[in-house]
């Protein structure tokens, strides 16, 4: 072999070695097509899959609000659904036996052949009236908040036993169940009768020592004085009520005073 045919071959082996691609140019491109693929899968699973899925056999979730369990059982199967579980509450506006609410709620979409959890009725709760009597009206008050209760019409007597401001009686009484009803009437002492007193005659007396007098006798005295009849003297011209009626303790008299 001649010197140059020694070095052609040389120079066509470098020559091969620079158009044959080194293995780590390859790295890049594996590393996106993998990223690609595994974004692909990723977008295949959150949106192409949930698509089909919600777009697969749907229906919508009918309303079963006031529905006996029975009747929604009937309207449940027409939508491909079926009942869930049962369960009871009591409830002021919705009678016993219907349903209050449902889960999923109306107008829901949800595949077929999904359950439907429904709450029923049981109506108005029975609440207990609580022992008022012999509390004083407040916390007579209270006591029915607390039971979910509240005073109603509330009437007043004079008692010799019962204080004044205390429960005498409820209605309905203590330990009645209630359902349906909010309100306790109660019955509330005046405190003993008053004491009746004989109206005294003071016409024509001084007009101060005849208020004086009443007062202690237990009356409240009211004084009412004629146009341009005062005098240094002033004098009863007249009284209401009139001597000889009786007045209960405390009651108000009135003087009319003149010369």
């Amino acid at each position: 072999m001649t010197m140059d045919s020694s070095l052609h071959t040389e120079w066509g082996t470098a020559r091969d070695r620079r158009r044959r691609p080194s293995g780590r140019r390859w790295i890049p491109l594996l590393f996106f097509l993998a990223v690609g693929a595994l974004a692909g899968v990723v977008f295949f699973d959150l949106l192409v899959m949930p698509w089909f899925v919600r777009h697969g056999n749907e229906t919508e979730v009918p309303d079963l609000r006031g529905m006996t369990v029975e009747e929604s059982a009937t309207v449940l199967a027409k939508a491909g659904l079926k009942t869930g579980t049962v369960q009871e509450a009591f409830h002021d506006r919705v009678a016993q036996g219907r349903i209050v609410r449902h889960s999923p709620p109306p107008g829901f979409r949800v595949k077929q052949g999904r359950a439907v959890d429904i709450v029923v009725s049981l109506g108005h709760q029975a609440v207990r009236v609580p022992e008022v009597e012999g509390e004083n009206l407040v916390h007579a008050r209270f006591l029915l908040s607390q039971a979910g209760l509240q005073a109603g019409e509330i009437r007043t007597i004079r008692s010799e036993e019962v204080p004044e401001g205390q429960v005498i009686a409820s209605d309905p009484r203590p330990g009645t169940e209630l359902a349906g009803r909010t309100s306790v009437d109660l019955l509330v002492s005046q405190g003993p009768s008053a004491r009746l007193l004989v109206m005294p005659d003071v016409r024509g007396e001084d007009a101060d020592e005849a208020a004086a007098y009443l007062e202690a006798a237990g009356f409240r005295v009211k004084r009412r004085f004629w146009p341009g009849s005062r005098s240094e003297w002033p004098r009863v011209s007249d009284q209401t009520p009139l001597p000889g009626y009786p007045v209960e303790e405390g009651g108000e008299v009135e003087l009319v005073i003149g010369e």
